[in-house]
């Protein structure tokens, strides 16, 4: 399935909700960016390198969403997540609109020295049109804190006045939040928690199996550990494990911080991905990329609910077999948005030039994941409707009474 034509029947499924002008505006992004930039690579090779940045919606506030790094990044692809990044953002009541981006190459193929100079060549493409007030970038799959770092050094190189919150996600030498690194997969856990409240169960010896063992996959990992609960499946584009007395997620996370991938981790057994995702646990959460539970893996699926740490993981034949057979699903623009969440408060503390505590942003972060769960689980029990449906009523319902473009028309 195009990623983009998955959005597109997300939102067809609220069309009785809203008026048609409303759902007009948000079936399409407002710009779509594509760069063919030039960068002398270390070896004197002067290489071109596609980019994008899909700018989906501004009704709430500024543009804001990810720069993904990825050998497939593709315009409908960044479309879709910049319009998932629109309904988080609206969601969670951010003054906040959705973009989205990225380069199409495989990062893990150059050195350090040929990242800084393809990131530096990006920002300087794409800083005509973004800004602190315009849009703000921050990473994704395949981009980090230091990617940013240099994106937001070749930004202000370009301007005669320093501006800091042009990019979210540096490091905290740059300006960057504490507790951004983790704030995606603490959301996660969050949503893992306050689910387990409301069904009345503790999550201690609860198993659960995670696909994607990055940032987000690893940090969930480890915070659900916390909770006494037991990781027994592992997988990631070097293969899949399982393990039915449950993996020590730490060693997992320093294997791959070491060796950059699951490859001839000691520990399982090597499964197929079709195998992975039968494995039977309380708990599937898909943390890579999309598209990843379709109709075939939802009817193999033995678990009571699948969290979306990724975006776009479940496509809409898969979710119709999930909901037929009792399963929970908890919708990405809901479990991931910790994420965007954080990025908010960096940009908040760049703008003020005051730095936010650990603590505070740890606390603020737990309400605000923690009501919203809440919110979207009580809208979903009362009209029987699925939890992503109810994130796309509230979010859409927000973005309409907000925005003063919709009631021009």
């Amino acid at each position: 399935m195009n990623l983009f034509t998955l959005y597109q029947e997300q939102l067809d499924a609220v069309k009785e909700c809203f008026s048609e002008d409303i759902l007009c505006l948000l079936r399409q992004p407002m710009n779509e960016i594509i760069v063919n930039f030039p960068v002398r690579l270390s070896n004197g090779e002067l290489r071109i390198f596609k980019g994008y940045r899909v700018q989906h919606n501004n009704f709430r506030g500024p543009f804001k969403g990810g720069l993904r790094f990825h050998e497939v990044v593709y315009l409908d692809e960044c479309k879709a997540l910049a319009a998932w990044m629109t309904i988080k953002c609206a969601l969670q009541e951010l003054p906040l609109g959705g973009a989205k981006g990225g380069i199409k190459f495989n990062p893990r193929e150059f050195s350090k020295e040929d990242l800084r100079r393809i990131s530096r060549g990006f920002g300087a493409a794409i800083h005509p049109y973004i800004g602190s007030k315009v849009d703000i970038p921050a990473p994704d799959v395949g981009s980090t804190a230091e990617v940013m770092d240099w994106m937001t050094a070749m930004y202000n190189e370009k301007r005669a006045d320093r501006d800091m919150a042009v990019y979210t996600g540096k490091s905290e030498t740059c300006g960057g939040s504490k507790g951004r690194a983790s704030a995606t997969g603490k959301g996660v856990a969050i949503c893992v928690r306050e689910y387990a409240k409301r069904k009345a169960t503790s999550l201690v010896g609860k198993t659960y199996i995670v696909q994607g063992f990055g940032n987000v996959g690893a940090y969930t990992a480890q915070l659900l550990s916390q909770h006494g609960m037991v990781c027994v499946g592992i997988g990631d584009h070097a293969g899949y494990l399982v393990n039915e007395e449950g993996f020590n997620v730490h060693r997992v996370n320093d294997h791959v911080q070491m060796h950059g991938s699951l490859a001839d981790y000691p520990n399982g057994t090597q499964v197929t991905k079709q195998e992975f995702f039968c494995t039977r646990c309380c708990y599937v959460i898909p943390a890579a990329l999309e598209l990843q539970i379709t109709e075939e893996v939802a009817t193999g699926l033995v678990c009571e609910a699948v969290f979306e740490a990724a975006n776009g993981p479940t496509d809409m034949a898969a979710e119709r077999i999930l909901r037929e057979r009792g399963i929970d699903v908890i919708p990405d623009v809901l479990c991931n948005s910790g994420g965007v969440v954080v990025s908010f408060y960096e940009w908040l503390q760049n703008l003020a030039h005051e730095p936010r505590s650990e603590a505070r942003i740890a606390a603020d972060l737990d309400e605000k994941m923690s009501t919203t769960f809440h919110r979207v689980y009580d809208l979903s029990r009362d009209l029987q409707i699925s939890a992503r449906e109810a994130c796309f009523r509230i979010a859409i319902g927000n973005i309409q009474s907000f925005s003063s473009h919709a009631s021009r028309l």
